[in-house]
């Protein structure tokens, strides 16, 4: 069974950190064509979910839970600055990240003042990090919408859905093989979400695609 967590642990350590490195795909495009229409929230939401996770792992004692995710944080936090750089409009870096900041320092104020022992603390960050984790295995489910409309999978990455997929299932993994059920939930839904985003993307690869620009119009 220890075999049995080394492994897992390993393997969803790898398929996170490989879908954290994504984002250099990104910056180089910025570097190229600017900021144009890419949003820095998923940048910001990342590296929130990946802080808040560190302070989870890091109160728990787990290693491998606080590694990864404090990689996540710098890794996170290194696109955000260069997208900072590269965008004209840095009033949106400003407000979306002062705004990310505002709310983890209130997060940390009402866990010092309500929460008094360790394991409280724990059971708070461990349910934050949950709201966070599914909001963000959740986001891609808009694009669907316009694959489904348009028989197009051009706005969807099947290997970054893949890597999402299989990393939560390992992650959920970890979770069971731990008992910690702050670490199963998010990745189960996390599972199920990454198979209907796989599923769609199977279903249409090979459809005619309409309008994809009229339906954006729509949108």
């Amino acid at each position: 069974m220890a075999f049995l967590e080394f492994l897992v642990s390993k393997l969803a350590t790898v398929f996170t950190l490989g879908m954290f490195s994504s984002g250099f795909q990104t910056v180089q495009k910025i570097k190229k064509q600017g900021t144009g229409n890419i949003p820095i929230l998923p940048f910001v939401t990342m590296a929130t979910s990946a802080f808040v996770w560190t302070n989870y792992g890091l109160m728990k004692g787990d290693g491998t839970i606080l590694f990864v995710n404090f990689i996540g944080c710098v890794l996170n936090c290194t696109y955000i600055l260069l997208y900072y750089w590269y965008t004209p409009n840095k009033k949106v870096v400003y407000k979306t990240v002062g705004g990310f900041v505002g709310i983890l320092m209130l997060v940390h104020m009402y866990s010092n003042v309500y929460h008094a022992n360790q394991e409280q603390a724990i059971e708070f960050f461990g349910l934050f990090g949950n709201v966070l984790a599914i909001a963000m295995f959740a986001s891609p489910l808009a694009q669907l919408r316009v694959v489904i409309e348009t028989g197009s999978t051009e706005s969807m990455s099947f290997l970054l859905s893949f890597m999402v997929c299989v990393q939560c299932l390992l992650w959920w993994w970890y979770g069971v093989l731990i008992s910690d059920f702050y670490v199963m939930f998010p990745n189960i839904i996390g599972t199920v979400l990454g198979f209907i985003q796989l599923a769609v993307f199977g279903y249409f690869k090979n459809k005619q695609p309409l309008n994809v620009s009229k339906v954006l119009q729509d949108v």
